[in-house]
C-alpha cells in the first residue's frame, strides 16, 4: 500500500512528517522559483520609478522637470501610473509659449504626449481622458527623426504593463499555489486569485496538478 503524500505519524509524542510531502513540496518551491526567473527573463529592465543617469541634461535641472529619455537607462521601459491628465502651457525649444497636453504621474516627472502616445493610450484605456486616471502605462525610448534631426523621444508601448503591484500578487499567491498538497486545495486557492494575476499563473497551476496527481498515485 501507498502512503498519501499527507500521511503523518506520531513517535514519542512528536509529529513526524512523511518525506514525500517534503521532498514534494522542496520540489515545488524549487519549481516556483525557476518560474518566477523565467517570467523575469520576458523584461528585465522594467523599471517603476525614473532610473538616475549620467546623462548630460541631469547636470541642468531646469531640463529635468519633464519626463525624457534622461530618466531611463539604455534598454530600460518605465511603468508609471497616471495621476491625472491636463492641458498645461511650457516653452518650446524656440522659447515660444504653447498649449499642450501633460501627463502627471504618481512617481515620475510629467510626461508632454504627442499625437502617437496619445492615441496609443486611448486604445489601451478608451477615448475619455479622465479615464485614464489611475491607469498604468510603459514607457521607452527610442531613436526619431523628425524636422531632419535625429534623437530619442518616449514612446508608450501598446500594451497593458504588469504593475508594482501585480507584480506582488503574482509572488503571494504563486506562494500560496506552491504550498497546496491536494487537488482540491489547489482548486480553491486558484479560484480565489483575481482574474487578472490568474491567467499569469495558469500554466504553474496546471504544472502543479500535475505534479500533485504523479505523487498521489
Amino acid at each position: 500500500m501507498r502512503l498519501s503524500s499527507r500521511c503523518v505519524a506520531t513517535f514519542s509524542g512528536q509529529v513526524l512528517q512523511h518525506e514525500g510531502l517534503s521532498h514534494f513540496n522542496n520540489n515545488l518551491h524549487f519549481k516556483w522559483g525557476e518560474y518566477m526567473n523565467n517570467l523575469a527573463q520576458i523584461n528585465p529592465n522594467i523599471v517603476y520609478e525614473p532610473s538616475q543617469t549620467t546623462h548630460w541634461k541631469n547636470l541642468f535641472p531646469n531640463k529635468t522637470m519633464l519626463l525624457g529619455s534622461h530618466n531611463l537607462n539604455e534598454g530600460e521601459e518605465l511603468v508609471a501610473k497616471i495621476a491625472h491628465v491636463e492641458t498645461q502651457s511650457i516653452r518650446d525649444d524656440s522659447g515660444q509659449q504653447k498649449e499642450v497636453p501633460v501627463i502627471t504621474f504618481e512617481d515620475a516627472p510629467p510626461m508632454v504626449m504627442n499625437i502617437t502616445n496619445v492615441k496609443t493610450i486611448a486604445s489601451l484605456y478608451g477615448v475619455n481622458y479622465f479615464d485614464w486616471k489611475g491607469q498604468s502605462i510603459q514607457i521607452y525610448a527610442t531613436l526619431i527623426k523628425a524636422f531632419g534631426k535625429e534623437g530619442m523621444a518616449l514612446r508608450v508601448r501598446a500594451t497593458i504593463p504588469e504593475t508594482k503591484e501585480d507584480k506582488s500578487l503574482l509572488e503571494l499567491h504563486g506562494n500560496k499555489l506552491s504550498q497546496c498538497t491536494t487537488i482540491d486545495e489547489l482548486k480553491k486557492v486558484f479560484t480565489e486569485i483575481p482574474k487578472h494575476i490568474k491567467v499569469r499563473l495558469t500554466e504553474y497551476k496546471d504544472t502543479m496538478k500535475n505534479q500533485i496527481g504523479e505523487t498521489n498515485v
